[in-house]
């Protein structure tokens, strides 16, 4: 199976790095963009199966890119997840979003949206008997 291709669109440069190395741990290809104008260029250019967007990025918000992708080819196809520590499910979903993963970025919560939202699978076992 290829690897799955995850777009993270995140400014704080620790977070950045955390989510990276998580998501190479869990044998995703990343790609780390700091603003929602590359995120949007990003998605224009190259497809991807899961789309990481936080919702303070610099130029635009997270709503407004999300809603810049939604109107792009593969853009109502591709899952978006906001990722905030102060938003809620209801607001992600009103944005345009799937669903919303709370930060702190977890390891087990990564698991858990990459086998709920893509074909990723956990080759250490059941992601649901892990985080459920």
């Amino acid at each position: 199976m290829e690897a799955i291709r995850v777009l993270v669109a995140e400014d704080e440069e620790i977070s950045a790095k955390a989510v990276a190395m998580m998501l190479a741990r869990l044998g995703c290809k990343a790609e780390i963009v700091n603003n929602s104008v590359e995120a949007v260029e990003s998605f224009r250019a190259r497809a991807y199966d899961l789309v990481l967007m936080t919702w303070g990025l610099p130029v635009m918000d997270g709503s407004e890119a999300t809603a810049r992708i939604r109107a792009l080819p593969r853009g109502q196809a591709t899952p978006i997840i906001g990722t905030s520590a102060g938003r809620d499910r209801a607001e992600c979903i009103a944005a345009g979003m799937n669903d919303l993963m709370p930060k702190p970025f977890r390891l087990e919560k990564l698991r858990l949206f990459l086998s709920r939202w893509t074909a990723w699978k956990d080759q250490y076992g059941s992601v649901e008997a892990k985080v459920g």
